[in-house]
């Protein structure tokens, strides 16, 4: 279970994303900058983790993957060029 900061680092890590691609995966608003500082805020402690957070990342680690949603490095040059909304 996801009780604190370190556990939410030690999730991502092991899912083997970056903060950016979790920020994405949850789609934390602020667009991409914004959405990395709070998880990094989040895994600092500087920042409550909250019920959603917490079950949409145990999820992630049971297997279950957001709709569209695709790593930083399986992005294709075409996604890229279309923006946000193509991820």
């Amino acid at each position: 279970m996801i009780r604190n900061g370190p556990h939410l680092k030690q999730a991502r890590e092991a899912l083997g994303w970056t903060p950016s691609e979790l920020a994405r995966a949850l789609r934390l608003a602020g667009g991409d900058g914004q959405g990395v500082k709070r998880v990094l805020e989040m895994e600092s402690g500087r920042r409550d983790i909250s019920g959603p957070v917490t079950v949409a990342v145990e999820s992630f680690l049971h297997g279950y993957a957001p709709v569209g949603f695709q790593r930083d490095d399986e992005v294709t040059a075409e996604d890229a060029g279309r923006g946000d909304d193509a991820r």
